[in-house]
């Protein structure tokens, strides 16, 4: 059993259950697959970052974990870490 643990900025943490097994898809490695998660999730194509129809949220996002169909957005501005069940880092997958 895999968890997403994201640590904002402020400190909080959140864990979301991913389940046996997930898939990372990041935009600079997989932007096929991103820019089709990124329009199912903000209902829009994804631009580039500079460009006027950007906004905060859809310039921190740098990525999408998961397994369809419930993917879950990860951000720049996040320490966002895979843990097994038992409370252990197995993969830290924050944007580098």
């Amino acid at each position: 059993m895999f968890i997403l643990r994201t640590i904002l900025p402020d400190t909080t943490q959140t864990n979301s259950m991913l389940g046996d097994k997930y898939d990372v898809i990041e935009r600079d490695t997989n932007y096929d697959l991103f820019g089709e998660l990124f329009s199912d999730y903000f209902h829009k194509n994804h631009v580039a970052d500079l460009d006027d129809a950007s906004n905060e949220k859809t310039k921190l996002c740098y990525g999408f974990v998961g397994k369809a169909p419930n993917y879950i957005p990860i951000w720049k501005n996040r320490k966002n870490f895979i843990m097994t069940e038992n409370g252990k880092t197995f993969a830290n997958i924050s944007d580098k």
